[in-house]
């Protein structure tokens, strides 16, 4: 498995951050849009995203967020589609698997 690969949840910060950086992608810059922070290779690959507000969100889409002290993996999904990108994490515990839509951000061409 690559190093930057995983995710992390802070409790105190209520943040939840995934990454699917790979070993050789080097982070060329970050952007923030509401309370996502997206990480992106200077090709504009999306590696990784933080979360704030994590609970908060999940209760608003039906997710207790109490099964965040619980997560065994979360994965990042990023999907390309009509001139936006739709970001998805895919949260499981021993109990739960839900992919959650966390936002759908428009594609920059510059």
């Amino acid at each position: 498995m690559n190093k930057g690969v995983g995710f992390s949840y802070d409790s105190i910060a209520d943040s939840l951050i995934i990454s699917r950086k790979k070993d050789n992608e080097v982070v060329s810059g970050s952007t923030e849009v509401g309370d996502l922070i997206l990480d992106f290779t200077n090709e504009g690959k999306i590696v990784s995203v933080e979360f704030q507000n994590i609970s908060e969100f999940l209760e608003t889409v039906g997710v207790e967020s109490n099964i965040l002290s619980e997560l065994e993996s979360a994965e990042l999904v990023v999907r390309e589609s009509g001139g936006a990108v739709a970001l998805l994490a895919l949260l499981k515990t021993r109990n739960f698997e839900r992919a959650v839509p966390l936002a759908n951000v428009p594609l920059v061409v510059g």
